[in-house]
């Protein structure tokens, strides 16, 4: 295998741990109803339960991305991986409530490190040509791992019972991570992921946090609101509705084609390319919402979602791939990424709850107005990154 192909490989798979590491997040979502019948748990309940193993995200992922920064991305890979899959086992293992949410915290602490790790690994992997769109995929392991969590459990819930669907996610999981760690050992980095003891990247918090950093983080955490909430509660308005030309699986699966979209803008791109690809998303979501929840038509409902899941797609995939572009000089990808972490980790604490909450009280039509709302906060937060100049990798 030469070192072009083995890049490639190891950037493949990598990005499909990331899915599966996603798929830990929203494999409760297909479960909504079994929690909710079964167990007695209240929707707002079931989003805290979704948003559980964001809360280390929410509230360490900057410290977290110096940390990552210091010690290296590749061994914080392993690491959170170990800790990741020793609570998705936990989980799988437990019915009682407070053994179920402790399972979701330890996976909370591996995911973590993971959402930091693996893009930082993408881009001291990636040649500086690929590194945009290689984070541009990056973007969509939230949504498709929602998508995948989904198709896992309509092929075993119903055979084979919840606590069997729960091992297969994690074991999925574990298996690409290792595969992962095999291919990364082949491969080197083109750009260091580790700092030198006494270098500059121990401080480099302050120094890495400029307006376009800020705006980017924040955009992306208008991001994680609506499409956590919307993938979270997604099977439940299918099935409440049950007219819907597409299942919740498939419309969610139609993420990549946003991400894939933004990945090929942003081949050679800019951080104005990338700001303006997150605007675009932004706003095709804010005219999609109402349609997708509201509309009486069930061809329109649905062609809406798909619109709304896969501006979402280009939306995440542009914020994360700007990244690279708008820290400043001397500061570290690690660190930024890191802030993007915690906001997104705020909206994925935050966001579930509010929409169940929203749902609960106002409705699905009411919850479209409320994601038409978010999406042009949206396009407000990234405003500021419109007048980013359109810097490009050497």
């Amino acid at each position: 295998m030469d070192d072009r192909s083995g890049r490639l490989a190891a950037i493949a798979v990598l990005l499909v741990a990331g899915v599966f590491a996603g798929a830990q997040l929203g494999k409760i979502a297909p479960l909504v109803g079994w929690y909710r019948d079964e167990i007695g748990f209240s929707l707002v309940l079931i989003g805290w339960l979704t948003s559980a193993i964001g809360i280390f995200v929410a509230l360490l992922a900057l410290p977290a991305g110096w940390a990552v920064g210091v010690f290296g991305a590749r061994p914080s890979f392993v690491w959170s991986s170990a800790v990741l899959v020793a609570g998705g086992v936990a989980l799988a293992s437990f019915d009682a409530p407070g053994f179920i949410l402790a399972g979701r915290l330890i996976e909370g602490a591996g995911y973590l490190a993971l959402v930091i790790a693996i893009p930082a690994i993408l881009t001291t992997i990636s040649p500086p040509a690929w590194r945009g769109a290689a984070l541009a995929l990056w973007g969509g392991f939230v949504p498709v791992g929602f998508a995948a969590a989904d198709f896992l459990a309509t092929a075993l819930v119903a055979p084979a019972g919840p606590a069997i669907y729960l091992l297969a996610n994690v074991a999925s999981f574990a298996v690409f991570a290792a595969i992962s760690v095999f291919l990364l050992r082949r491969v080197g980095d083109v750009a260091p992921d580790r700092a030198p003891a006494g270098s500059k990247e121990r401080h480099a918090v302050a120094g890495s946090l400029s307006a376009g950093v800020v705006a980017a983080a924040l955009a992306f955490g208008a991001y994680v609101v609506l499409s956590v909430g919307f993938f979270a509660f997604m099977p439940a308005f299918v099935a409440d509705r049950g007219d819907l030309l597409l299942s919740a699986g498939v419309i969610a699966l139609s993420v990549p084609a946003g991400n894939v979209l933004a990945s090929l803008f942003m081949r050679r791109g800019s951080a104005l390319v990338a700001a303006w690809l997150a605007a675009a998303g932004f706003a095709a979501a804010a005219i999609a919402a109402v349609p997708a929840f509201a509309s009486t038509g069930a061809a329109t409902a649905t062609a809406a979602g798909l619109v709304f899941a896969i501006a979402g797609g280009v939306t995440a995939s542009a914020l994360f791939a700007a990244v690279p572009y708008i820290v400043p000089k001397g500061g570290s990808v690690a660190v930024a990424i890191g802030l993007v972490a915690q906001t997104g980790g705020l909206g994925t604490v935050f966001g579930p709850p509010l929409a169940g909450f929203v749902i609960e009280r106002y409705g699905w039509a009411g919850y479209a107005w409320f994601l038409a709302a978010v999406a042009v906060a949206g396009v407000v937060l990234v405003a500021p990154l419109l007048r980013t100049p359109a810097r490009r990798f050497a």
